[in-house]
């Protein structure tokens, strides 16, 4: 159940509603049973376990092999910008970002559908990805451009439906601006030499921008209609069907592969 500002229903089903007696009501969402947030949380966990009991030299070859080498993807191995997403160094990484992806993902993919939730998981994971590539030329693996996709996905959703999800909605969408600002903060503060790491703020802020755009013509669009035979009277209507979102997810790739393309070949 999510809180959406409405007047109280008037005495015809004509009249306008009055700003005045405006009262929120509980309206039940269309929300998706969360499945594919646990499909991939168990994908990372399983490659980070084999990783782990690998000797200091094959844990090295491994990243080698599969992780974000620029050299290597200039000289056709494309498949690293994917497989990149799947690795993490150590479980400080596996753990943070496991955690991000639990709790971010739930909802995303809630909210969204699991099919949308796919869409801008990949290809804003892969957004992170180049951005890595093209500003950064050291090895590079995580899924955090990727979370930081769904991270930007979130908060495409509660600004577009500030007004359907009230006080609650505005207030959630100030603590994720905030904790994403504290997130690419930290990510600058790793590169002045502070700290003994370094986070990939380009992957992180790529990943960011391809959630935010995929979102805001991917996501889904809620309204509320008046419907008197479901329970408060009121019904969530997604005015964003597959029919019409599936076009600029398709144009998204392409444009994504041509970027890629470019990049690599510049």
């Amino acid at each position: 159940m999510y809180r959406y500002q409405q007047s109280p229903p008037p005495d015809s089903p004509q009249s306008p509603p009055t700003p005045q007696g405006a009262r929120p009501v509980a309206v039940l969402m269309p929300l998706t049973q969360p499945r594919l947030v646990f499909v991939l949380l168990g994908i990372n966990v399983l490659l980070f376990m084999y990783y782990f009991r690998l000797s200091t030299l094959d844990q090295y070859r491994f990243l080698l092999d599969w992780g974000k080498v620029n050299e290597f993807i200039r000289d056709g191995e494309y498949y690293r910008l994917f497989t990149s997403m799947f690795l993490h160094l150590n479980l400080t990484h596996i753990v943070f970002n496991g955690y991000a992806l639990y709790v971010l993902g739930r909802d995303v993919e809630s909210l969204f559908g699991t099919a949308r939730f796919a869409v801008i998981y990949f290809l804003g994971g892969l957004s992170g990805s180049l951005a890595s590539f093209v500003f950064t030329d050291a090895l590079a693996v995580g899924a955090s451009g990727a979370i930081f996709a769904i991270f930007g996905a979130e908060m495409v959703y509660f600004y577009h439906h500030r007004k359907l999800h009230g006080a609650w909605g505005r207030r959630h969408l100030q603590q994720l601006v905030f904790l994403m600002v504290l997130n690419l903060g930290l990510g600058f503060f790793s590169t002045t030499g502070a700290t003994e790491f370094r986070i990939d703020n380009a992957g992180h802020i790529g990943g960011l921008v391809g959630g935010v755009v995929l979102a805001w013509f991917v996501g889904p669009d809620y309204t509320v209609e008046r419907d008197l035979s479901v329970q408060g009277g009121f019904r969530v209507k997604d005015e964003n069907p597959v029919q019409r979102w599936v076009l600029p997810s398709i144009l998204y790739a392409v444009g994504l592969a041509a970027v890629t393309i470019y990049a690599v070949s510049g």
